[in-house]
């Protein structure tokens, strides 16, 4: 079985930003457009790749003098990871990985161009995918995952802490042997 990227039905990260000269604050982000694949057999789990496209943020001046910063094509996605079938019937099935999420970001600098800053990951956690097939045919693909505390920081200049990804996304099940 394979999980294709259909229409998001909903989505949210979320994560409190510190760092600068401004108080902590949530950022909240949608998903533009995500890709989830997986694959089972009658033995095992895979999950091949989460990809989360969230967009861009702009940090102001106030929080990180003298100009503030523009982070653009911030991008949240997993590696490949065995999973465990945590439950598996015949309309339903729910697997967990333990992984590390990873941000792949760049920064616009003055001119406009944009310069890619290095990829960062969180220790690894949990990521919870469940697939459940309606009784009109049509699945339904839930991702979540939690990062409580510190996700991540480079120490005095910025820390990611207590983040959440969710999204729930239509599934085209691919059936193959």
């Amino acid at each position: 079985m394979r999980v294709e990227n259909g229409a998001v039905t909903e989505s949210s990260v979320s994560f409190t930003i510190e760092g600068g000269f401004a108080q902590a604050s949530e950022v909240s982000m949608t998903v533009a457009k995500p890709i989830l694949k997986l694959h089972t057999t009658d033995k095992y789990a895979e999950i091949d790749a989460v990809t989360l496209p969230l967009g861009d943020v702009t940090i102001s001046a106030e929080a990180l003098p003298p100009r503030g910063l523009i982070l653009r094509n911030l991008v949240v996605k997993t590696g490949a990871a065995h999973a465990t079938v945590m439950h598996a019937q015949a309309d339903a099935l729910e697997l967990r990985a333990k992984l590390p999420l990873s941000l792949d970001w760049a920064v616009q600098l003055d001119d406009g161009s944009l310069y890619q800053l290095g990829t960062v990951k969180t220790a690894p956690l949990n990521v919870d995918v469940q697939i459940v097939r309606g009784a009109d045919g049509k699945s339904i693909a839930t991702v979540q995952a939690a990062c409580l505390g510190t996700c991540w920081a480079v120490d005095g200049v910025a820390k990611l802490s207590d983040g959440n990804v969710y999204l729930q996304t239509d599934a085209e099940l691919t059936w193959s042997k």
